[in-house]
């Protein structure tokens, strides 16, 4: 293989894991911000509340994922919308 097309796989190869890393990290600050909201939810005692319907999150799904904001039910119909 010739220097100068090694060259370039090591800097497509770097170029894709910088994106990789800087994806993972973007993914964690995200779930970061869902974390620190259900702690606010905490605070303002409407944790385990839906934040679509205001009906109680079972706890199946808050043990599952304690940062839910909407029942699993809810969150679908989100998604169906094209919502977050």
């Amino acid at each position: 293989m010739e220097e100068g097309a090694k060259a370039s796989e090591d800097i497509g190869t770097d170029t894709f894991d910088q994106d990789l890393a800087i994806g993972m990290a973007e993914t964690e600050r995200e779930l970061l911000r869902e974390i620190d909201e259900a702690l606010d939810r905490v605070v303002a005692k409407t944790y385990g509340v839906c934040q679509l319907t205001g009906k109680p999150i079972p706890k199946a799904r808050l043990d599952a994922k304690p940062w839910a904001k909407y029942t699993v039910e809810a969150a679908r119909q989100i998604e169906k919308m094209g919502g977050r």
